[in-house]
């Protein structure tokens, strides 16, 4: 059996309990140890961009817009156009890109892809090196297209019936989605959610501004 410490000679009371001490330094160690844990989980999972609505950016603000191939939505085995290839419309010809994920069946967008195309008419019209490329996302063809004429689209669609560059390629899980890329393939913006028309204007502003 364990032997108990004698009191001292002088004490009439009962040993003294070593155990409080060591519980303290154990908690505040482990304190210590949990604030350091949360402080570096808190900074690894700051995102490194955000929308203009504060969500974390699929491709970061900053980042090359990451290239892609796609078939043109317009494209039949009548009339063929060439795909949609975004670093051949924008990079490769020193052009600002405006890049909108949407499709027919997202009602936000009935509203937004109409403004996209009257802007880009606008712009080309006024001679601007702006280029605008759209994705249609998993969407039915016999949808898409009579959705397209009617907003008045006339730059290229890339058909995105897989997914592969809307969730694998830019990370994205639902539309509108709109990327603002510089000459040099930069994303100098994203948002997230229907544009207005004083939105769009300021996004087109910042992208003229970083041409500059």
């Amino acid at each position: 059996m364990p032997v108990e410490e004698p009191p001292d000679s002088g004490s009439t009371g009962p040993a003294p309990d070593r155990t409080g001490p060591r519980r303290k330094r154990s908690l505040l160690i482990g304190v210590a140890i949990a604030a350091v844990l949360a402080v570096v989980l808190f900074v690894g999972l700051q995102p490194t961009a955000t929308t203009s609505t504060g969500q974390p950016a699929a491709v970061g603000v900053g980042s090359i817009a990451p290239d892609f191939t796609l078939p043109n939505l317009l494209s039949t085995p009548a009339s063929p156009l060439p795909p949609v290839h975004l670093d051949a419309l924008g990079r490769d010809r020193h052009r600002p890109v405006v890049l909108n994920f949407f499709a027919s069946w997202c009602i936000p967008c009935r509203a937004e892809t109409p403004l996209l195309a009257s802007t880009a008419r606008s712009l080309r019209a006024q001679g601007s090196p702006v280029q605008f490329v759209g994705v249609d996302v998993a969407d039915q063809a016999s949808a898409a297209i009579p959705f397209v004429e009617q907003a008045g689209i006339d730059y290229p669609v890339g058909a995105d019936t897989t997914l592969r560059v809307t969730s694998v390629l830019y990370g994205l899980n639902g539309q509108p989605n709109t990327f603002f890329i510089n000459e040099s393939g930069v994303v100098i913006g994203h948002h997230l959610g229907a544009l207005t028309q004083a939105e769009l204007t300021g996004w087109l502003h910042r992208l003229a501004g970083a041409a500059g």
